[in-house]
C-alpha cells in the first residue's frame, strides 16, 4: 500500500477527517461526561471538537482561508445529510422484534434549538479561525504560539455563541458562563496536548506543496 501521499490527496485526507470529527462530536454531545477531579460537568463532544478547530488551522494555513471557508461549509452539508438520514430512519416502521427504537430516538433526536445553535457558532468560530489564522501566519512560517492562541480564542467565540443560543433562558446566566468557562478549558487542555500534533500535520501536508498553490 502505497501511503506517499501527494498535495491534493493530503488535502482530501484532513477534509475527511475534518468533517467526520464534526459529525461526531455533534452525535456524541447527546452523553453528558462528569470530569470530577476538574469538578466539571460538560457535553461529551469536547472530547473531539477541538479538532474541527485545529484542522481549520491546518487547512487556513496550508492550502488557504478560501479552501478553509469551502470546507466549513461542506463540514456542514456532510452533517445535515448525516442528521437527515438519522431522523429519517426514526420515522420508518420497524418489526416487532425490533426492540431499539426509543433507544435510537434518545441518540439521534436533537432538538432544533440545539442544532441551530451548534451549527450557527460552527460557522461563525471556523469563519474566524480561518481570518485570523490567514492573518497571523502571512508572510512567517507557523508558529505554535500564535496558532494556539487563535484556535483558543475561536473556541472562546464558539462556546459564547452555542452555549448562549442554547440554553439562555433555560440556566441562570451563572451556570451559562460556567458552563462556556468549563468547556472551553477542556478545549483549551486538549489543543495544548495536539499542539505538537497540529505542527507536524502542517509540515506533513506542505511537503510537495506546488509553487503556485
Amino acid at each position: 500500500m502505497d501511503l506517499n501521499f501527494d498535495f491534493t490527496e493530503k488535502r482530501v485526507i484532513i477534509t475527511a477527517f475534518f468533517c467526520m470529527a464534526f459529525t461526531i462530536a455533534n452525535l456524541i454531545t447527546v452523553k453528558i461526561i462528569n470530569i470530577g477531579f476538574l469538578g466539571m460537568e460538560t457535553p461529551a463532544g469536547v472530547l473531539i471538537y477541538p479538532l474541527v478547530y485545529i484542522l481549520t488551522n491546518v487547512i487556513a494555513d496550508v492550502y488557504g482561508e478560501r479552501t478553509a471557508r469551502r470546507t466549513i461549509i461542506l463540514g456542514i452539508a456532510v452533517d445535515v445529510l448525516f442528521v437527515f438520514m438519522t431522523t429519517l430512519i426514526l420515522f420508518l416502521p420497524s418489526p416487532s422484534f425490533f426492540t431499539g427504537d426509543s433507544s435510537l430516538a434518545f441518540v439521534f433526536t436533537q432538538t432544533p434549538r440545539i442544532l441551530v445553535a451548534s451549527y450557527i457558532s460552527y460557522l461563525i468560530g471556523n469563519f474566524a479561525n480561518a481570518r485570523m489564522t490567514t492573518i497571523v501566519n502571512r508572510g512567517r512560517d507557523y508558529s505554535s504560539v500564535l496558532n494556539f492562541g487563535v484556535i483558543g480564542l475561536s473556541q472562546l467565540i464558539d462556546n459564547f455563541v452555542f452555549i448562549g443560543l442554547a440554553f439562555v433562558g433555560v440556566y441562570s446566566p451563572i451556570e451559562i458562563l460556567i458552563m462556556i468557562f468549563s468547556h472551553w478549558v477542556l478545549s483549551l487542555i486538549w489543543t495544548v496536548i495536539a499542539q505538537p500534533f497540529t505542527t507536524m500535520t502542517v509540515k506533513w501536508a506542505e511537503k510537495g506543496k506546488p509553487a503556485e498553490a
